[in-house]
């Protein structure tokens, strides 16, 4: 039994190190050591910052006029382009919303058009076909009260306008475009606008600094003149919509942000969209797509357009009526010296999402506690009976805990997967009953223990349909292709609220929601837009704190523990390093914890990972041998048997929590790489944790930290 398990995680390793050689570009190991299983200079991990440092060239101001300044910042204007120029007085650095320095005798209209205007506007003319709009098409009319700057834009050819606001504060601007301030008057219909394109590029790499990105922990982009990707890359925030396409796997930006940086300790922009982002998606263009240029930005689509197959027919286009009614409202934050870098970025970010109510401090300063996520139940066809497979009751929960308390691990949360009525493969939007073959939650009163629900996802092993699965735009049943004979199907968007109400209900909170914090979508059956879905989540829970997995922002403020926090950014070929942005955001506020460490591909890797993060471990466990579950739909959780597992989930949280007890309730202040392969983190309770992923002992300010090791200063 034992030599199966040993097995089947040997055939795991290899595959997932084989995708890591695959995935990585020019892999350098620590200090020149060939035989390293870390590979320290991919973009599993933050490299060192350069230490040169960056003079802005002397930006032409002629055609730009001061329109805005609070002794911090000042606001330039540009009456033909609408672009915009953004001084920071504490460094002097002039962020352009624009290239300057252009010559329009030798750039083509086109291209000038794009690198200069404030926006780039589509919309679909009467015949349905798509065309372009800039400011350049227009006259630009700017007004100034007070501290805020307001942009009236006047596209008469085209029967468009709009008028935006612009608001200068402390360290910020915010950006205010009003659903109601936009007017169409004739045929013609916006589908999309970008804006500010070129705020914040940089050319090649001429800029010692790079682009954030809010995928998995956080993702850095370092400027050069060249990228593995030959075309843009765009990625929707909070995911794709399962209402409009079938690609629901694809990355999904869990925060509304992004920033860049032009020169570490120097200067840098967060840009936080706080409405609007439901219909945004984020564009990275790398150096080699466009005249050298590296650059980010959103887009809004205020029309969802799309075609339909008639029978009998060929496809037609639908072109809404009307544009969805959601204000665009986006606040750029200007960081300078020390906060010039992404851990600045994370700083005031929290900061804000303190300020909005969504974060609030954890005092707990007890010891961290242990995630174990028992799974219950589930059963392979047979040839007319299906054969169920009760893998872990909650008496075997009961026995576990007590042999985890023998172990001096007392500190434990347990999740129940699989638990409700018939187990994993019968789950849906309706099905919360607790399956009384595996006990009753009553059984675990004197635990901490949280029932396992998924209001979204349901799975069958052929194209058969729940009775409440979403109908999409194009009157689809809506359903994925997991993998050979496993299919996934979204619950519609009325009974995903309806029924995570009344599960919360039954269990009083003590309910672990997954699915419905990463999953957002509209619903065409219920009339519901993903703004308005993403409206009513945020209401859904009231005050309720709950554990959640992998919620998006719109979840943080319900969220008691955050499970499944991701060690690493999406392994996207273009990202460099990794960082731990999310970590540095939440920690000291919301508790949160690793995927399940017994899957894990690079155990020594991951453990430090959750050393250096300050992240929680977590564990997926049965008291049944895993092979049980080879035959069916749960076949992917392999390496659960509890008992092959235990000592090394005993061993892992006592190494982990030793490190990580000293620093419960604390918020990161501080994280430097002093050398490839070496993290430093900094706590607000003065603790420092220094991580050293080499092959070689590596002396920090005089403590010796051995390698592939870490110490707590």
């Amino acid at each position: 039994m034992r030599k199966k398990i040993c097995l089947i995680l040997l055939f795991f390793s290899l595959m997932m190190f084989t995708c890591l050689i695959a995935s990585s570009n020019s892999l350098v190991y620590a200090s020149g050591d060939s035989t390293s299983d870390f590979f320290v200079d991919s973009s599993l991990f933050t490299h060192t910052e350069e230490d040169t440092v960056y003079n802005q060239p002397v930006i032409d101001m002629t055609d730009f006029e001061k329109k805005l300044d609070n002794g911090k910042l000042e606001v330039y204007f540009n009456s033909s382009t609408a672009a915009i120029r953004v001084k920071n007085l504490d460094t002097g650095y002039i962020w352009t919303s624009d290239v300057p320095n252009l010559d329009p005798e030798t750039t083509t209209n086109v291209v000038f058009k794009r690198e200069t205007s404030a926006f780039r506007l589509l919309y679909r003319n009467a015949d349905g076909a798509v065309k372009e709009a800039y400011a350049q098409d227009s006259v630009p009319s700017a007004t100034v009260s007070g501290n805020t700057l307001k942009v009236r834009i006047s596209l008469n050819r085209f029967n468009l306008k709009f008028t935006y606001t612009i608001e200068l504060k402390d360290d910020s601007i915010e950006f205010l475009l009003k659903d109601e301030d936009i007017e169409e008057s004739g045929d013609n219909k916006i589908t999309s606008i970008s804006l500010y394109s070129y705020f914040g590029h940089a050319y090649k790499d001429d800029i010692p600094g790079y682009i954030f990105l809010p995928l998995g922990s956080g993702a850095l982009v370092r400027y050069s003149e060249t990228s593995p990707i030959t075309s843009t890359y765009v990625a929707n925030f909070y995911g794709t919509d399962a209402n409009i396409t079938k690609n629901t796997e694809s990355e999904v930006l869990s925060l509304p942000i992004y920033g860049v940086c032009h020169g570490a300790n120097q200067n840098a922009m967060l840009v936080n969209i706080k409405n609007g982002e439901a219909f945004a998606n984020l564009t990275y263009s790398p150096a080699n797509i466009d005249q050298g240029f590296n650059y980010i930005y959103p887009t809004f689509y205020l029309r969802e357009v799309y075609t339909m197959s008639i029978p009998g027919s060929d496809q037609i286009t639908i072109i809404p009526e009307e544009f969805y009614k959601e204000d665009i409202n986006i606040k750029y934050t200007f960081l300078s010296s020390n906060e010039a870098n992404y851990m600045g970025m994370a700083k005031a970010y929290q900061k804000e999402l303190v300020s909005d109510g969504i974060l609030e401090k954890n005092t707990d300063t007890g010891s961290i506690d242990l995630n174990i996520e028992a799974f219950g139940r589930d059963y392979e066809k047979g040839l007319i009976f299906k054969k169920y497979h009760n893998m872990t009751t909650t008496k075997d929960i009961i026995d576990i805990n007590k042999e985890l308390g023998e172990n001096g691990i007392n500190d434990v949360f347990y999740t129940l997967r699989a638990f409700n009525k018939k187990g994993y493969s019968n789950q849906n939007v309706k099905n919360y009953k607790f399956d009384r073959r595996l006990g009753s939650m009553h059984d675990l009163k004197d635990l901490e223990a949280y029932f396992y629900y998924n209001p979204v996802e349901s799975y069958n092993a052929k194209k058969s349909y729940p009775s409440k699965v979403l109908v999409n735009l194009f009157n689809e049943k809506h359903y994925l292709a997991v993998e050979a004979n496993k299919y996934k199907f979204y619950a519609n968007v009325s009974d995903v609220q309806k029924y995570t109400l009344k599960a919360v209900g039954k269990y009083d909170n003590n309910i672990a929601l997954d699915g419905i914090g990463y999953r957002l979508y509209g619903d065409k059956n219920n009339k519901l837009t993903r703004s308005e879905v993403l409206d009513s989540y945020k209401e859904l829970l009231g005050d309720r704190k709950i554990p959640m997995y992998k919620p998006n922002y719109y979840f943080l403020a319900n969220t008691s523990k955050y499970l499944n926090m991701p060690l690493y950014s999406e392994r996207t070929r273009f990202v460099t390093d990794s960082v731990p942005f999310l970590q540095v955001v939440l920690k000291g506020y919301i508790d949160y914890y690793s995927p399940y460490l017994n899957f894990s591909s690079n155990i020594d890797l991951d453990v430090l990972k959750c050393i250096e993060y300050g992240v929680n471990p977590s564990y997926l466990i049965t008291k049944q041998p895993s092979y049980l579950l080879s035959n069916t739909l749960s076949s992917n959780f392999y390496a659960t048997h509890y008992e092959s597992v235990s000592e090394m989930i005993i061993e892992e949280y006592k190494e982990i929590s030793a490190v990580l007890n000293q620093v419960k309730g604390s918020t990161i202040t501080d994280r430097i790489i002093p050398l490839e392969g070496i993290s430093v983190v900094t706590y607000s309770n003065g603790k420092k944790v220094i991580v050293n992923y080499t092959n070689n002992q590596y002396t920090y300010e005089g403590t010796l930290v051995d390698a592939k090791s870490y110490k707590v200063v």
